[in-house]
């Protein structure tokens, strides 16, 4: 026994010397990276959540190791799910590789925003959408005519005084937060055109928000700005997709997926929609009551948005074929990821939720010792809550059992240094 023992404990420390080792289960060891994988952390789990979502960890990996040891990886349901995922999978991972990926942020960056955030503004506004009148403001401005004396000509006819309050310089224009950083207190800034109306500001204060702080907020704005560029880039990507393939759609094809598919002609249902690469096209009959299914959940929308769903990731995949990504370390990472969560819900499924069995005479029978539980209820009014009841006792009793076997077998050791940090919240 104390020789098994030392024995794990020398491979623990063997294999820690590797990367961030974060808990070894038999021969195999698993990172913090694999944990994040699995799950991340949030402010709000408090270190008995932490320690809990830590050991279904360890119990989802043993589960995954015992059931490729008994050929789950073969299982004929495993790789039929698996086949039809590949493909998602696949172009999820792709996208993240030529697009996602490629996203930085920088320090200065998050703090540029931030300092747009905190610096604001207190305005009051003159509108007018005639260059004329615009002059003319500049004019009696330039002779010493208060500002407030020039309201009169401004569009804005609601807003007492013109004031529209403090606006940080991350609601504004570029532009008009330019001109504002060079203008002082008291001053007018203007005229400054934006779309067809012409602005001047009074600049009646200058402020700058001591909360929240730049630590506090950081994550979030870097989160925002990863979205933000997330959209940029994506949008690129997409575009030149288009492009590369040549894509074109025909607005004849395309309003004929709104009509009743029983009201075409088959020289209607056989003109094309779209076409790629000049000879591929899609046809009206091949979309229609696809097209069609989605209008009627959802009138509003574009056919041509519709095909276009469709169509990209279709031409993302038809890209990750030619270069062969599923040969790409990350992407094979992921397709692995995939099949491992698959054999774990065979697994799962085949050792506890369908071994799982309450009839009829346990609710009864629960129910007659418990009438004190559920005063005036029937067991008609409570057979569906007590069945569930059973039923979730059942499977935690059979899911104890089960894990408690696999920890005697694979004997799991923690890398106590980093599971103390991470109950802690520490990184």
């Amino acid at each position: 026994m104390l020789k098994s023992i030392l024995l794990l404990v020398v491979i623990f420390f063997m294999v820690c010397r590797r990367n961030d080792t974060f808990v070894v289960i038999g021969d195999e060891r698993f990172t913090l990276s694999d944990f994040n994988d699995f799950y991340q952390f949030t402010p709000a789990d408090d270190s008995l959540r932490r320690a809990k979502i830590i050991e279904d960890f360890i119990n989802q990996k043993m589960a995954i190791i015992e059931a490729r040891a008994t050929g789950y990886a073969e299982d004929s349901v495993v790789m039929a799910s698996m086949e039809a995922s590949k493909r998602d999978v696949i172009i999820r991972e792709y996208y993240k590789k030529k697009v996602l990926d490629k996203i930085k942020i920088k320090e200065s960056e998050i703090r540029k925003v931030y300092e747009q955030f905190v610096n604001q503004y207190h305005l009051a506004e003159i509108v007018v959408e005639n260059d004329s009148v615009a002059k003319h403001i500049m004019k009696e401005l330039k002779k010493g005519i208060p500002f407030e004396s020039l309201l009169v000509y401004s569009l804005d006819t609601i807003t007492p005084g013109g004031d529209i309050g403090f606006n940080s310089e991350f609601q504004m224009p570029s532009e008009v937060a330019r001109i504002l950083k060079r203008t002082k207190v008291g001053k007018v800034a203007g005229p400054i055109k934006l779309g067809n109306y012409i602005y001047f500001f009074k600049l009646l204060e200058r402020r700058r928000l001591t909360s929240p702080k730049y630590e506090e907020v950081k994550e979030n704005l870097k989160s925002n700005m990863i979205r933000q560029k997330a959209t940029e880039f994506g949008q690129k990507y997409i575009e030149n997709l288009l492009k590369q393939a040549r894509v074109e759609y025909n607005q004849e094809g395309i309003n004929l997926l709104s009509k009743p598919e029983s009201t075409l002609t088959e020289k209607e249902l056989n003109t094309w929609v779209v076409r790629k690469y000049d000879t591929n096209f899609v046809r009206v009959k091949t979309v229609i009551r696809s097209v069609q299914a989605h209008l009627k959940k959802a009138p509003h929308l574009d056919p041509k948005f519709l095909i276009e769903r469709e169509l990209i990731p279709e031409l993302v995949f038809e890209r990750a074929r030619q270069e062969k990504a599923e040969n790409y370390p990350e992407i094979r990472r992921a397709l692995n990821k995939t099949l491992d969560i698959l054999i774990y819900q065979k697994y799962y499924s085949d050792n506890i939720t369908e071994k799982v069995r309450v009839d009829s005479h346990q609710v009864v029978d629960y129910y007659n010792k418990h009438k004190a539980d559920y005063p005036d209820k029937k067991l008609g009014d409570v057979y569906t809550i007590i069945y569930a009841k059973l039923r979730d006792e059942a499977i935690a009793k059979l899911r104890d059992s089960l894990f408690s076997t696999l920890r005697k077998k694979y004997q799991p050791v923690l890398n106590q240094e980093k599971y103390a940090k991470l109950l802690k919240g520490e990184k």
